[in-house]
Parts: C-alpha cells; structure tokens; sequence
C-alpha cells in the first residue's frame, strides 16, 4: 500500500508538471457555499427498527413485541447538507457533511478536488461518489430496496474521466481506484471473518447521453470489484456490476435499472426491521464455508411533470438474496418495494413531497419456515436547496 500510494502520488503530480507550463495561473479562487435543509415526518407501520428508534426501515417484519407492530411516527433531520465548490484555473474542489452522525453532530461526507488535464479529460483525488449508481425517483430515505446507498458518505479514491463529443453522442468513460470492502461486507463481518485487504479496488463506467425525443436520455454500465483475504489468507474477488438507462418522453421521465453482486450483499443498503427481541437479517456476503452469496436487483420507475409546480412518481424495486443462504436464523430472501408520490415546487429552490411505500419482506422466520411480512409507510418531507 506505501509503494502504491507513492506511486499514485508521483503520478499526478507528473500530470500538474507537465500540465502547469501551458496554463495561465489564477489567485483568486472562486467559491461558492451549498446545501440543503430537509426534514421528514414519517409514519411506519410493521417496519419498525430495533430501539434506539430511527427512520423506518425498508423492509417488513413479522411478529414485533410491545406493540411496535402499530404505526409509529417519527421525524427526521439528519440529511441536512452543508457543503463548499472551489475553482481556481483547472481546479475544482467539494467539500460537503450533513447532520446524521451521532446526536446530529456534523460529519463529512465529501472532500475531493480534480484537476483538468484537457478539455477532454480530468483526474480526481479524495472522497468521492463510488462509481457505481444506485438510482430511485423515490424520496424515501432509506431508499427503495435493492437501490439504497450503504453509505452516505464517499470512498477514497483515484479517478480518471473523460467526455467526448461525437455525431450526437457524448461518451463518458471513468476508470478508478477505489477503498470499496466497506461498502460491499458490513462492519460486523469485516471483523469477525477477519477481512483484511492488500490492493485497492478498481471500477470502471461508460455513461452515454443521446438525443431523444427533443431530449437528452442516458445509458450507463458500470463495474466495481477489490481484492479481498478471509482470515488473512482466502482471497476472494466480490464485485458488483450494473446496466441502467433514463428516457426523457416530454413531460415523462422512466429509468430503470439492474444491479448484480457476487458476495457483496452490503452493497444495496437493505435495512434490517424488528425490534430489541428479535429482527430480519441481511445474509453476510460469505457463507460459513466462505461461498459468496449473490444478490440482484432490478426497478422499473416513472416521473411526470404535470405543471411547472406540481409533479407525481412512483415505482417498483425488487431485490434477491441467493446462493446458500442460511435457515437457522431470520435471514432474507427477497425484498421488495412499490412507491406513489407527489411533488410541489414551492419556490424554485424549495420542494414538497408527499409519498406512500409499500414494503414486501420473504425471509426465514423462527421455527426455520419462509414467512412473509408487508410494511406500509407514508412520508412527508420538506427541503430547501441553497
């Protein structure tokens, strides 16, 4: 790791020599301060989470004690954003946290600064975005299932990308070094299978925009795979790969999406309902005979404009657990999730959004059967953009 990271860092200091002789140097860097306030209010039936409680969770549980399987209201915060845009010549920088650390307390999720090479081409070094995307038009903060960021924050990473212009299309290639174990195995498997890593991960995406219907659509295919030893000694190769498309069609935008991984059921952000008794688990990525489990994840969704001011959303999202999944405790098989929402622009700047969620959980219950649990939530959120 020391040689990589000397050699990560004679290589773009290279790219700033070379680069540096022909650019007109600035003094006076540009920058802008942005962010968001948001705040939810949200009643959760059968999806409650284990005490302390929190957001809902995006799944459903059977069988909640002390009455939690009522509805339960709660508020929520946390996804307040703070954040700072930097330009100076061919550089930008972000830095950007928001409130959902313990007690609120403000952490960062964001720092990273990029250097244009070319018109063409720029190099990025920091914390930043995974390559990889997980796209919902739902509000929900926790996502739909199978389309939840594990985490809110970045990886740390080396990033080149590329735009290129050609008969109407624009090709942008990014290929990257990123720290992903975290988010492809949980906190709790990375310690006790004793996950240790040599190499960083690599991913890789294509995005290309095309016109369509007087508008720009998107298709994108993306790859994310680290190096990984169990124990110090077993190396495995979990990775997660994606295909996904969005179509503009006037005032109606549909996306849909496909994600598969190979022992990196982490990765989608499913979040485990129940309560200080008993709750749902999510399959640790590696069986106890360290066979990968996999997992895919599809959704199908739609955005419409009505007005300028007035919009409605809605969708389905499913995800699959596979491959030697374990009977002896709650582990889940499947969930999914089915959204309806509308949208008020109050200003240009500030949105209103009223949404209703069902969730559908298949996972192994006590005496070892498949059982089925459903989850109803319905959401009002409020955010101002600055």
């Amino acid at each position: 790791m020391r040689y990589f990271k000397l050699w990560s860092l004679a290589f773009f200091l290279t790219i700033l020599s070379q680069s540096a002789l022909a650019a007109q140097l600035s003094s006076t860097p540009d920058i802008d301060l942005f962010g968001s306030i948001k705040q939810y209010f949200v009643w959760g039936n059968n999806n409650y989470t284990p005490p302390p409680p929190t957001y809902p969770a995006n799944t459903a549980y059977n069988g909640l004690k002390n009455g939690n399987q009522f509805t339960n209201f709660q508020t929520y915060t946390g996804t307040t954003k703070l954040g700072a845009s930097i330009k100076e010549d061919r550089i930008r920088a972000d830095i950007e946290g928001d409130f959902e650390s313990d007690n609120n307390t403000f952490w960062l999720l964001k720092a990273y600064f990029s250097y244009a090479i070319n018109d063409n081409l720029s190099f990025l070094i920091g914390e930043a975005n995974p390559i990889g995307e997980l796209n919902t038009f739902s509000d929900n903060y926790y996502a739909m299932p199978g389309f939840n960021q594990t985490w809110p924050f970045g990886t740390d990473q080396l990033r080149l990308e590329g735009s290129f212009e050609t008969h109407k299309l624009i090709i942008k290639p990014t290929i990257a070094l990123e720290n992903l174990n975290r988010f492809f195995l949980t906190d709790d498997e990375l310690k006790s299978k004793n996950i240790t890593t040599k190499i960083p991960g690599i991913g890789t995406k294509v995005d290309v925009e095309f016109p369509f219907e007087g508008s720009k659509a998107r298709l994108y295919g993306f790859l994310e795979t680290q190096q990984i030893y169990i124990n110090s000694k077993d190396s495995h190769w979990p990775y997660v790969y994606g295909l996904g498309t969005s179509l503009p069609v006037k005032n109606l935008t549909l996306q849909s999406e496909f994600v598969y991984g190979h022992g990196a059921t982490n990765y989608v952000g499913l979040i485990e309902s129940g309560d200080s008794q008993s709750e749902t688990e999510v399959p640790n990525c590696y069986s106890a005979h360290n066979t990968a489990r996999k997992f895919r994840a599809y959704n199908i969704e739609a955005n419409f404009a009505i007005t300028d001011k007035w919009g409605i959303y809605g969708g389905f999202d499913k995800l699959n657990f596979m491959s030697d999944l374990n009977s002896s405790n709650q582990s889940i098989q499947s969930a999914d999730g089915r959204f309806l929402g509308i949208s008020y622009n109050l200003t240009k700047s500030t949105t209103l959004r009223l949404e209703y969620d069902i969730f559908k959980t298949n996972y192994y219950n006590q005496a070892q059967n498949i059982t089925t649990a459903k989850a109803r939530q319905l959401f009002l959120s409020a955010e101002y953009d600055f």
